[in-house]
């Protein structure tokens, strides 16, 4: 029994998932990603925003950049739990 609706990563899908981030910095990194733009939501906590992209499997990582945005990247083996809520970049 589970909690909400997700989805595993992997066969050309990935997922940027960017955490308490605001709505403009959010726009601001998306317009910077080079891999093609599937889908945009809200995360489920409300405060960030996954980015699904179209992307070939790799490893995983995670990176804070120098202004703190926490940045995490996945393209396999990974589920994602999804809200569906559309974020508007």
């Amino acid at each position: 029994m589970g909690d909400g609706l997700g989805i595993m990563l992997g066969a050309g899908l990935g997922c940027i998932d960017l955490d308490d981030v605001s709505d403009a910095r959010a726009r601001e990194y998306i317009a910077n990603i080079p891999e093609r733009v599937i889908f945009i939501e809200r995360s489920v906590s409300g405060r960030g925003v996954h980015v699904f992209i179209d992307a070939p499997e790799g490893p995983g990582s995670r990176r804070i950049l120098p202004d703190g945005l926490h940045v995490e990247r996945y393209t396999r083996a990974r589920f994602i739990r999804v809200t569906g809520e559309r974020f508007n970049a």
